[in-house]
């Protein structure tokens, strides 16, 4: 157990993605994402296309002690 936090993109009833504009002022900061994949990485993913192919990811709260410290 990595202890890494899961997470995906919730979808509508036909799979399309649910989705909403925010405004900046309420995006905390950014996160360091992993996708989900078994032993081997899909070699049709890039990092241009990961994002629409995977549908699970685990979010990094490894990536600086600020992250860490939101998380934990």
């Amino acid at each position: 157990n990595h202890g890494l936090f899961k997470i995906r993109p919730l979808k509508n009833v036909d799979s399309s993605p649910i989705s909403e504009v925010i405004p900046l002022a309420n995006v905390r900061r950014s996160a360091h994402l992993y996708p989900q994949f078994g032993p081997f990485a899909p070699v049709e993913w890039t990092s241009s296309t990961v994002l629409d192919r995977c549908d699970t990811f685990f979010v990094n709260m490894f990536a600086d002690r600020h992250m860490y410290r939101i998380v934990v």
